[in-house]
C-alpha cells in the first residue's frame, strides 16, 4: 500500500503564500510612497499612487485569502461536493 502525504491545506499552498507576501510587499511600497509623496517630496501625485497602489494591494490580499478559504472548504468536503 502507498502512504500518500496528506495534500496541504489551500491556504497554506506555495501559491497563495507568495501571493499574499507579493501583496504586503506592495502595501509597503504604497506606504513608502505616500510618506515620500507627502511629506519628503511635496509631490501630492506620488502620494496619490501609493495610496492606489496600497488599496489595490489590501483589495488583492482580501481577494486572494477568500480565494484560498473556499479552496479549502471545496478540498475538505471532497471532490465531488465542488458544484451546487
Amino acid at each position: 500500500m502507498s502512504d500518500r502525504k496528506p495534500a496541504l491545506p489551500a491556504n497554506r499552498e506555495f501559491v497563495f503564500r507568495t501571493i499574499r507576501l507579493l501583496m504586503l510587499a506592495d502595501i509597503v511600497m504604497g506606504g513608502v510612497l505616500i510618506v515620500l509623496g507627502w511629506f519628503v517630496l511635496n509631490f501630492p501625485a506620488l502620494a496619490l499612487a501609493g495610496a492606489f497602489l496600497a488599496g489595490m494591494g489590501i483589495a488583492l490580499t482580501i481577494l486572494f485569502s477568500v480565494l484560498a478559504r473556499r479552496a479549502a472548504e471545496a478540498a475538505r468536503k471532497g471532490p465531488h461536493e465542488l458544484r451546487r
